[in-house]
């Protein structure tokens, strides 16, 4: 059995898996510049992986008396992995252990905070993305350990200019992936965070950056050759895994829509591996700017203010923060220990921007003709 080691955040894991299981990790790992490794501060993770069947996996799991998710998503309804589950002792005797099976994909997970061990069963006949999947584990457990250093979170995409890094807010569709590819690719800037970023309260200063996947409206994927390259790249690994397991998967073509239920997905590695453009792990907040993206926008940009982040209010970033139970990674594991570690997500998040005092841009733009004028509002 091989052993590899694998960090996130302020988590360690140790992966023991005879089945190549690392390679995901490793993918995600590649695509970041090389950067110091400092100390963690939440107990190593070991994860477990075993061959089983399919009968076996069921069996397990027959009498389990919840049902719960692996992850949720909006807009992608494979991600939306959900399955019998074992929650453990809500009375807090077996604090911090759960276990979930996922049928559709031949895995089941079960993990036991006081052995410090998250088990990993596999159906080799049925599971297509393994590794993938217990990556996701990895991710959500991350989420749902990490200590007070990194409890303010941000709904944000995130580049890097000059050293710095300028943060793009808000929900879904408010066009922050396409703030971020459109520096990326015609301006020069370096990736940082595709959809989420964490905020360092250590040192004031420092957002990282959170492996999200690239997601886009195939309009906005025809719009960049180089986009549509990733993603082409993310269809051929969809193709090799399902003819790898005898299966078929239909190549659609992209529609020029703009629309969230015509959105596409694919692992943020690829941005990396097409492009040979490293993302930024970490760097010191140069600004922020809240957009609101608006066809046909008569002046192409206008910047509405240019204040700071030591004036802003809750409702100038509600719509980019985070609750503590964070719907997306579901808590099947039982591991809540965390959260009483950690402040109120939106006072952390509000109190370290404010004391950080970096500039605050609030414009409307044009989605074709308005982005060239965005650099130029950021080099000022």
């Amino acid at each position: 059995m091989d052993t590899s080691r694998h960090r996130l955040l302020d988590s360690q894991f140790q992966l023991h898996s005879a089945f190549g299981d690392a390679w995901f990790f490793d993918r995600i790992a590649r695509s970041y510049e090389p950067a110091p490794i400092e100390p963690c501060a939440t107990p190593s993770l070991d994860i477990r992986v075993h061959h089983a069947s399919a009968a076996e996996l069921v069996d397990a799991a027959a009498d389990w008396p919840a049902h719960a998710r692996f992850h949720r998503s909006l807009n992608y309804p494979h991600w939306n992995l959900e399955g019998p589950a074992d929650p453990g002792d809500p009375s807090g005797a077996r604090g911090g252990t759960g276990a979930i099976h996922l049928p559709g994909e031949g895995m089941l997970f079960r993990h036991d905070a006081q052995r410090a061990c998250l088990d990993v069963h596999i159906d080799p006949m049925h599971a297509l993305r393994s590794s993938e999947l217990i990556f996701h584990a990895a991710r959500n457990l991350t989420l749902w350990r990490r200590g007070p250093r990194f409890a303010p979170m941000l709904h944000a995409s995130a580049v890097v200019l000059d050293g710095a890094a300028w943060l793009f807010l808000g929900g879904k569709g408010a066009g922050k992936s396409t703030l971020f590819i459109d520096m990326v690719l015609r301006h020069g800037a370096r990736p940082l965070a595709n959809d989420r970023v964490l905020l360092d309260a250590d040192d004031g200063r420092s957002v990282w950056s959170w492996p999200s996947y690239l997601s886009y409206c195939e309009g906005t994927i025809v719009d960049y050759p180089e986009l549509r390259r990733i993603f082409d790249a993310g269809l051929r690994d969809l193709q090799r895994r399902h003819l790898d397991a005898g299966q078929t998967c239909d190549r659609a073509l992209y529609r020029r829509s703009y629309e969230q239920q015509h959105k596409r997905i694919v692992a943020p590695c690829l941005l990396a591996e097409v492009l040979g453009t490293l993302y930024v792990p970490r760097a010191p907040l140069a600004g922020v700017v809240r957009a609101t993206l608006e066809p046909g926008h008569a002046a192409g940009i206008t910047l509405h203010s240019a204040g700071s982040t030591a004036g802003l209010q809750h409702a100038d970033i509600a719509d980019a923060l985070f609750p503590a139970d964070d719907p997306d990674f579901p808590c099947w594991h039982g591991d809540t220990r965390g959260l009483a570690q950690r402040p109120e997500p939106a006072a952390a998040a509000l109190g370290w921007l404010r004391a950080a005092g970096v500039p605050c841009l609030e414009i409307t733009l044009d989605p074709v003709c308005g982005k060239p004028g965005l650099r130029q509002l950021l080099d000022r």
